[in-house]
């Protein structure tokens, strides 16, 4: 009973979250546009975001979560080898090996578009997670450094649904709360031991 008590609840804020996602979507990305209430609501938005989004997407709700506590001054370092599998990543390694440099990462934006290939699953999964991060190889490890902040105005795809369109949201919302101190921005490590060249 209270498990069906609990499916209902959550059922009934994530319809509730994305009813006035789409409102708040609509706005300009200035913190004058948007009240108190409306702060509270993104600021449960995102919540309910790492929600939904934990059981398919880890990573992203988790770095999304930690907005929500300040940076106490050390940056925290994640062991994992999730990423290991995404082409960009690959590529990003040989270039590092190649340049002896660190390597920007960035995804297309097509790559955002949830799907149950497995393959475009995982590199949907990387994308989220460390779009716009940077990677360097030390030794045998493969380090990911990745910041954690919203720019001011960039819509992110999360599902497309047939004869409704897609689902996301403006991240600029998520920017407001930042520049309102609700939201403390930092950056996040992800390393992972590497042993030869990535398989092709």
């Amino acid at each position: 009973m209270k498990i069906i008590k609990f499916s209902t609840v959550f059922f009934l804020l994530i319809c509730f979250s994305l009813f006035r996602l789409n409102s708040l979507n609509q706005r300009p990305s200035e913190p004058e546009e948007f009240s108190w209430i409306n702060k509270v609501e993104i600021y449960v938005l995102g919540l309910a975001m790492v929600g939904v989004a934990y059981p398919i997407y880890p990573e992203i709700a988790y770095e999304h979560l930690t907005l929500y506590w300040p940076d106490d001054g050390d940056t925290e370092v994640i062991h994992d080898d999730f990423f290991m599998e995404s082409k960009v990543i690959k590529n990003a390694i040989q270039k590092a090996k190649q340049t002896e440099s660190e390597i920007k990462l960035e995804w297309p934006v097509s790559a955002y578009v949830m799907s149950f290939d497995y393959d475009t699953y995982m590199e949907t999964r990387v994308a989220l997670a460390f779009n716009g991060g940077s990677l360097k190889l030390e030794g045998d490890e493969v380090i990911v450094a990745v910041p954690i902040e919203y720019p001011k105005r960039a819509f992110a795809p999360l599902i497309r649904i047939p004869k409704i369109g897609t689902i996301g949201v403006q991240e600029g919302l998520f920017w407001v709360l930042q520049e309102n101190g609700w939201y403390h921005t930092k950056e996040l490590i992800w390393m992972a031991s590497f042993h030869g060249p990535p398989n092709k």
